[in-house]
């Protein structure tokens, strides 16, 4: 029998973690939280665009088009691989915080710790894969795209534990998939609910705007604690 820490045991943590130390934890986070902030407001944002053209110009205007549409996915590319890693290793670090409350955390320094790791492109491959599985299953319907989200969402928690360890090299990128889903077996639903217990807080944090500087690394470090509790009551899985 697995004795798992109870959801306001493991807020009560973070609470205690961060206290006296809200400060390092809106730093650490801030940059993931503006760029979730920008990528939001991109979403929203849906300009009606017009082409006018006449049978002369059609060519090139659309030659011009596929010149920006190829630019500008050039572009968001590049700038979705540096937003990808900046948000993974504030994460990673919100981790080694959590495992060692009296880490010096360095919060904007750790923001870009993996454009130092030589192995950064595993970690994208990484992020790639479990956004395409995700995909697929949501095509099927909602409800098993987000029960899948749920079990793959340890998957860079548990590439970040073995890599720390030296062992990563011994495990493809679905291995990390896999062992995730292993987690997360009987646990998708203590996960659910502990999401649905920020609903409150995100709702007051986004009112108030201002707010999500500290309701974002309290739901942050949370997760990662979700993770830790997992790890030590399934040492088997990552191989302790």
């Amino acid at each position: 029998m697995k004795n798992y820490h109870s959801r306001a045991e493991l807020k009560r943590e973070v609470k205690n973690l961060l206290k006296r130390r809200w400060t390092t934890g809106v730093l650490l986070y801030l940059i993931p939280l503006l760029i979730t902030g920008m990528g939001n407001t991109a979403n929203n944002h849906n300009p009606n665009t017009k082409f006018v053209y006449g049978s002369t110009d059609f060519y090139v205007n659309f030659t011009m088009l596929f010149r920006v549409l190829a630019i500008t996915g050039i572009i968001t590319f590049i700038l979705g691989v540096i937003f990808s890693l900046i948000s993974i290793s504030a994460t990673f670090r919100g981790l080694d915080w959590v495992n060692d409350p009296e880490l010096d955390v360095q919060p904007l320094k750790s923001n870009f710790t993996y454009f130092r790791s030589p192995d950064w492109w595993k970690l994208m491959l990484t992020y790639l894969l479990v956004n395409v599985f995700t995909f697929l299953w949501s095509l099927l319907l909602i409800v098993p795209g987000i029960i899948k989200m749920f079990s793959y969402s340890q998957t860079y928690f548990i590439y970040k534990d073995l890599n720390d360890r030296n062992l990563a090299d011994d495990y493809s990128l679905t291995d990390y998939i896999t062992k995730s889903k292993e987690l997360m077996s009987g646990n998708k639903w203590r996960y659910f609910v502990l999401q649905l217990s920020f609903l409150g807080w995100f709702i007051l944090g986004g009112v108030t705007v201002i707010g999500m500087l500290w309701v974002f690394p309290y739901y942050k470090l949370t997760m990662a604690n979700f993770y830790k509790d997992l790890a030590e009551q399934n040492k088997d899985i990552l191989g302790y």
